[in-house]
């Protein structure tokens, strides 16, 4: 949807420039998202500095945050218990933060996340919605891989589908694989709705919460606050005494009666496709 410039302001700081592809309402885009990005705290995100249009199309310009990297990057070997703890507090404190703005970020995916130690910050918010916000035009925008299931249906949006997203994070990075690994689009579209996810060698209180954490009624999930207090709270030798998190029940979803059709009607990012 845009390509990213590292680039040198003015004044001779260093930003990011986000500059969104050719297309009608790019300009409008541009300035939503501004305003979305320019309401997190600061802790939350690179903060956003301005926007506008040019001769090769409108962008955004953001703060460049030096030694951040990308959260593409932890992908691969799983990760050691301790850190996914650390990180899925970091992560879901971030969250947090974006949910008590008002905003639900629809888009939670390592791409989208710059990583610095215990510091977890989130950017791109070009599909993000203000609670409540009903997707428009008859299409949904999400990634394959990192939406919940009820963003396939043009729903109000709720802070739930970014905890689901942060499941699915904590799962690949613990055991090295997508609880919802699928070839196409039409698979994952069907797995997503109606199988259950992949939850295999996740360490012991972290499968709890992961799981609860994916549970299709998103009225199941816990708040990202309650994640980070349970996260912060974990010690990996001494469990909290507290009781477990709600267990997730079958949600009752409207049925698929044509796959392709649904497919149709998902903007998937190419960026965010999955093996």
């Amino acid at each position: 949807m845009a390509d990213v410039y590292l680039a040198d302001a003015p004044t001779g700081r260093p930003v990011a420039v986000k500059v969104l592809r050719a297309g009608a309402g790019a300009a409008g885009a541009c300035r939503r998202e501004y305003r979305l990005a320019s309401a997190m705290d600061a802790d939350c995100t690179a903060p956003a500095l301005g926007y506008g249009s040019s001769a090769v199309g409108a962008y955004l310009v953001s703060a460049y945050l030096p030694g951040y990297r990308c959260a593409t990057t932890l992908a691969g070997e799983p990760t050691p218990t301790r850190q996914l703890w650390r990180f899925g507090a970091a992560l879901a404190r971030t969250l947090a933060g974006v949910h008590a703005r008002g905003v639900v970020h629809c888009d939670v995916k390592p791409s989208n996340l710059l990583v610095r130690g215990d510091d977890v910050r989130i950017i791109d918010f070009g599909i993000a919605r203000y609670i409540g916000e009903q997707g428009g035009g008859g299409v949904v925008e999400c990634s394959r891989g990192w939406a919940a299931p009820e963003q396939l249906w043009t729903t109000a949006a709720t802070p739930a589908v970014d905890v689901f997203a942060w499941g699915c994070l904590l799962a690949q990075l613990a055991n090295g694989v997508h609880p919802f690994a699928s070839r196409s689009d039409q698979e994952w579209i069907l797995r997503l709705q109606s199988a259950q996810p992949d939850l295999f060698g996740l360490p012991p209180g972290l499968d709890d919460l992961i799981r609860v954490a994916l549970a299709r009624d998103p009225q199941d999930r816990p708040t990202a606050r309650e994640l980070t207090e349970i996260c912060r709270d974990r010690d990996d030798e001494h469990p909290p005494p507290a009781g477990q998190p709600r267990r997730g029940r079958a949600a009752s979803w409207p049925p698929i009666r044509d796959v392709a059709t649904l497919a149709a009607t998902v903007r998937l990012t190419p960026a965010s496709r999955l093996p």
